[in-house]
């Protein structure tokens, strides 16, 4: 009889715990593994997919805002990056999280931003949901097969010449080099 009431109780909380529930399930992205694919809008409201405008190159994707001072501060790097690796293996890619566009669309002219910008509205539907990112920047690196190989919180010092040369590594073996001792 015990154990028949045991088994009725944690069936109960099973059944209790696994309940409904409106949460989103969130796949995040994963070191090692194919990166989400979501859909962006363009400046000029354009939808465009993460898998095609990332295929076959090795992409700098920088979530950011324009009323992050660390973002702020990291964009003139981010454009030297642009400019000094070739178009046909890199992109350097931003998703602005602000709540109205026209904030981005002046920042990016304001600051002549030579790579392409996307907006994802508060940063709730791709930064959040789809890439777990909740604070600014957050720069995801993405192999040329579409493996998500790094990550870097805050702000880098993006257009030296050392993260070119691994970023040319990381174009030819798919993944980040070791560091030699």
């Amino acid at each position: 009889m015990k154990s028949y009431v045991l088994l009725v109780i944690s069936l109960s909380l099973a059944v209790f715990l696994s309940g409904c529930t409106d949460e989103k399930v969130m796949l995040l992205p994963e070191k090692g593994k194919v990166m989400p694919v979501f859909t962006m809008t363009s400046l000029s409201g354009e939808k465009v997919s993460s898998e095609a405008l990332f295929k076959d190159k090795v992409v700098v994707f920088n979530v950011w805002a324009t009323w992050c001072p660390p973002c702020r501060a990291e964009m003139p790097d981010l454009i030297k990056l642009s400019e000094m690796l070739p178009k046909d293996k890199f992109l350097v890619v931003g998703l602005a999280t602000d709540q109205g566009v026209q904030h981005v669309k002046d920042f990016v002219k304001e600051h002549h931003v030579s790579f392409p910008i996307f907006w994802d509205e508060g940063g709730k539907a791709i930064a959040l949901d789809i890439l777990g990112v909740n604070r600014y920047p957050e720069t995801f690196v993405i192999n040329r097969k579409g493996v998500f190989v790094e990550k870097v919180v805050g702000g880098f010092p993006w257009a030296s010449p050392q993260i070119k040369v691994i970023l040319e590594a990381i174009y030819n073996t798919g993944e980040v080099p070791v560091a030699k001792k």
